[in-house]
């Protein structure tokens, strides 16, 4: 499988950890931040962290959207979720978030019509499957997942789909990253970014 089995390639690994080690010079501290607590899972779970030079410091950043979405959010997804004739959609990610009553997990338990889906254009075909319901997609990301957003409510008004909506919860990424930038006590190197 393409971009997958080659992630799971032990030498290639090793040469790339080789390679930064042979890159950083030796009298320097670098700081680098991982933006993403899904980044962060995936270097402490991989060991990725130990294969890393001493003087490379990984530093937690600001979260993904899922991660630091106000429980506000969750709990408006979930009210529209419970109106009758509702389908809410949503990415596998954002099940298990807890608003201030429960989860949008909760609520499918709950009787709601919650449904993940992998793409907003899954969320379209609901919506085509279900002409007499409502269908929301809660859209969640940071800018690049923005555009799939846009394309799908484009697709709808083109198809005369209307009996789909989006509940919007996408942020932007670039100012926060700017002020931690620009913060002269954090003292970045870079990011490792979404």
């Amino acid at each position: 499988m393409k971009y997958v089995d080659e992630f799971r390639d032990a030498e290639l690994g090793r040469a790339l950890a080789g390679e930064i080690l042979t890159s950083v010079e030796p009298g320097r501290h670098y700081k680098i931040m991982e933006v993403c607590g899904g980044h962060t899972h995936s270097i402490y779970k991989f060991g990725i962290d130990d294969l890393l030079p001493a003087n490379v410091e990984l530093v937690h950043g600001p979260g993904c959207p899922v991660c630091v979405i106000p429980m506000g959010r969750v709990d408006d997804g979930i009210a529209v979720a419970r109106h009758p004739g509702v389908i809410l959609t949503c990415f596998g990610d954002m099940m298990r978030i807890p608003g201030s009553a429960g989860s949008f997990l909760d609520a499918k338990a709950g009787g709601a019509d919650i449904r993940m889906v992998y793409s907003p254009l899954d969320a379209l075909r609901i919506a085509r499957q279900n002409p007499d319901r409502e269908v929301v997609f809660y859209a969640i990301g940071f800018e690049t997942t923005a555009p799939s957003t846009a394309l799908t409510l484009k697709r709808a008004k083109i198809e005369g789909i209307r009996n789909f909506s989006v509940m919007c919860s996408h942020v932007t990424i670039v100012p926060p990253l700017r002020a931690l930038l620009d913060s002269p006590d954090l003292r970045l190197d870079g990011f490792i970014g979404p």
